[in-house]
C-alpha cells in the first residue's frame, strides 16, 4: 500500500511538472498530428508481407493474418486527430490553484470511488479472471472493424489528398467484401497517383468482383492502363491473363501469365499456380489432357467446372455445433497448390447443407476450379468464424472427384487437432 501512495505522489508531481510550464509561460500554437502519420510505415510492412508470400516464405493463411493485423493498426491510428493548440497567455494564478487542487482532488476521488483493495496482491483465481477479462477486451469484433473503417472514411473527408489512407480504406472495404466502395476508394488513389499501377490493378479487381467476378468492360481497360504504367506489375499481369481467358483468347492469356511467371520466384506458390494455369491452356489448345486420368478428362468434358452437393454433420459431433458457427466448404487440387480453388461460407443452419462451387467462388484469378481436373472437397465448422483452421474446428473431406461432380456428399466427422 505504501508503495502505491509513493508511486501516486510521483505521478502527480510529474503531471504537474508537465502542466505548469504551459500555464506559467505563453506557448505558440503547434500543428496537429494526424492519426494516419504512420500509414506509410504500415504500407511498407504490408508490401514486405506480400513479397514474403510471393517468395513462399510465409503461407497464404499467415499472410492473411498479417494483413488483418496491419489493417487493424492503421485503422486505429487514423481515428484520432489532435486539434491544433491555441496560443496561451500566462495563467500563473490558475497554475497555483491547480497545483493545490489536483493533488487534493485526486486523493479525494480515489478514496470515494476507488478500490483500495486493488492494491493488494491477487490470488491465483482472481489473477486468472482478470487476465481472461483483459484478453477479451483486446478481441476485435466485426462491428469494431466496421466502426474503425467508418472512422477512417470520415477522417479522409477532411484529408482527401491522403493517398495512403484511401489505399488502406480500399483494402479494408475489400476485406469486408464491399467491392463497390473499395473500387471508389482505389479510384481516389489513382486520381492522386496516376502512375500507380498497383492502384489501377486494385481498382480493376474490385470492379470485377462488384460486377459478378467479371473483368469485362471497365476493369479490362484499367488493367491495360496499369500495364501501360508498369508492364511488370504482377497483379496487373495476372488480371490481364484472366481478361484474355474470359474472352477466349488462350494465346493472350498464355502470354500475360508467362510474363508474370518471369517476375516471381520459381519455387513460390504463385509460380506453381501460374504453371498450373499454363498447363490448363496447353491442355485446351491440344484438345486432350496429358496429365489427368481418362475418367477425370471425360468428366471435365461433360460440362463447365461446377461441383454441387451437400454437407452432412456426424451425429457424434452434433453437440459441438452452436448457433452462430460458420461453415466453410472448399475445393482444393489433388495435385497442385494448397490454396483453395473455390470456397463458400455460410452460417450454420439446417443439415444437410447444400453447396455449389465454381469459378465464381475462386479466391484468385490465377487459381480456379476449372484449372484442375481432379479436386477434393472439404468442409469445416469454425466456432470463431475465422477462415484459418483452428484446433477444435470440425472437419470432413471427400475422396478425389472431378471438377464437374454432382450430388457429392461430404461428411463432417473429425475434430481439427
Amino acid at each position: 500500500m505504501l508503495m502505491f501512495w509513493l508511486l501516486a505522489a510521483v505521478l502527480l508531481v510529474a503531471a504537474l511538472a508537465l502542466l505548469m510550464p504551459a500555464l506559467w509561460w505563453p506557448r505558440p500554437a503547434t500543428p496537429g498530428m494526424t492519426g494516419g502519420a504512420n500509414v506509410a510505415v504500415y504500407r511498407d510492412q504490408l508490401r514486405e508481407a506480400e513479397r514474403d508470400l510471393a517468395a513462399d516464405v510465409i503461407s497464404p493463411e499467415r499472410f492473411e493474418q498479417l494483413k488483418t493485423e496491419i489493417q487493424r493498426r492503421v485503422l486505429e491510428d487514423t481515428q484520432a486527430v489532435a486539434a491544433p493548440a491555441a496560443v496561451q497567455r500566462p495563467a500563473r494564478r490558475t497554475a497555483l490553484v491547480l497545483a493545490l487542487v489536483i493533488p487534493l482532488a485526486s486523493v479525494a476521488t480515489y478514496l470515494v470511488l476507488g478500490q483500495p483493495k486493488a492494491t493488494a496482491p491477487m490470488q491465483g483465481t482472481e489473477l486468472a479472471a482478470a487476465a481472461s477479462q483483459a484478453a477479451g477486451q483486446h478481441e476485435v469484433t466485426a462491428e469494431q472493424i466496421e466502426r474503425m473503417v467508418s472512422a477512417l472514411a470520415e477522417r479522409l473527408k477532411t484529408d482527401p489528398d491522403n493517398a495512403e489512407g484511401w489505399d488502406m480504406l480500399g483494402r479494408s472495404y475489400s476485406a469486408l467484401e464491399r467491392y463497390t466502395d473499395a473500387a471508389a476508394a482505389f479510384q481516389r488513389v489513382s486520381r492522386l497517383q496516376p502512375r500507380n499501377a498497383g492502384a489501377l490493378a486494385d481498382q480493376a479487381d474490385a470492379l470485377g468482383m462488384a460486377q459478378g467476378r467479371s473483368l469485362a468492360g471497365e476493369p479490362a481497360r484499367l488493367v491495360q492502363q496499369a500495364l501501360a504504367v508498369d508492364p511488370r506489375n504482377i497483379k496487373a499481369l495476372a488480371l490481364a491473363g484472366s481478361v484474355a481467358l474470359e474472352a477466349g483468347d488462350l494465346a493472350g492469356a498464355r502470354t500475360h501469365w508467362q510474363r508474370m511467371l518471369a517476375e516471381v520466384p520459381a519455387d513460390s506458390q504463385i509460380a506453381r499456380s501460374v504453371q498450373a494455369n499454363l498447363a490448363e491452356i496447353a491442355q485446351r489448345e491440344s484438345g486432350k489432357s496429358a496429365t489427368a486420368p481418362p475418367v477425370a478428362a471425360s468428366a471435365a468434358a461433360t460440362g463447365p467446372a461446377q461441383i454441387r452437393g451437400e454437407v452432412v454433420l456426424s451425429p457424434a459431433l452434433a453437440a459441438r455445433v452452436a448457433a452462430g458457427d460458420t461453415v466453410y466448404v472448399f475445393a482444393r487440387a489433388v495435385q497442385g497448390p494448397r490454396l483453395p480453388l473455390a470456397i463458400v461460407r455460410q452460417p450454420v443452419g439446417r443439415w444437410p447443407l447444400s453447396f455449389t462451387l465454381d469459378d465464381s467462388s475462386s479466391m484468385t484469378p490465377t487459381a480456379k476450379l476449372s484449372g484442375f481436373a481432379q479436386v477434393v472437397v472439404g468442409a469445416r465448422v469454425s466456432r470463431s468464424g475465422d477462415a484459418t483452421p483452428q484446433s477444435g474446428d470440425l472437419i470432413g473431406q471427400s475422396e478425389p472427384v472431378a471438377h464437374t461432380a454432382q450430388g457429392l456428399r461430404v461428411v463432417i466427422d473429425k475434430v481439427q487437432p
